[in-house]
């Protein structure tokens, strides 16, 4: 009897180990899953920030152009006005001179 008994232990013990090792590839699989998971969202995170980080310097750059726009234009229309008036100023010279060339001949 002394060596069913033992025989039955060695059973006993290689089933637990058995188990113990279905019981270890299932939490390591678990484990792996996880991190996967973890590492997509981790992924995704960084990819939406990144998204929002571009869209932020799009938006300053977009409106740092548009503010100099502006201003270019202000000058621009400065600048027309300025020969609006030096023209229409002068303009009364001119057609008088026109005038006086003309009936000079």
């Amino acid at each position: 009897m002394g060596m069913e008994k033992v025989l039955q232990s060695i059973k006993e013990a290689e089933q637990a180990a058995e188990k113990t090792l279905a019981d270890a590839q299932s939490e390591s699989s678990r484990i792996v899953s996880d991190a996967r998971r973890d590492a997509s969202d981790l992924v995704a995170q960084a990819t939406d920030d990144a998204h929002s980080a571009i869209q932020t310097t799009l938006d300053a750059a977009k409106d740092a152009a548009m503010k100099s726009v502006n201003s270019v234009q202000k000058e621009g229309q400065k600048a027309v006005a300025s020969v609006e008036s030096d023209a229409t100023s002068k303009q009364d010279a001119a057609v008088a001179l026109i005038v006086e060339k003309l009936l000079n001949q």
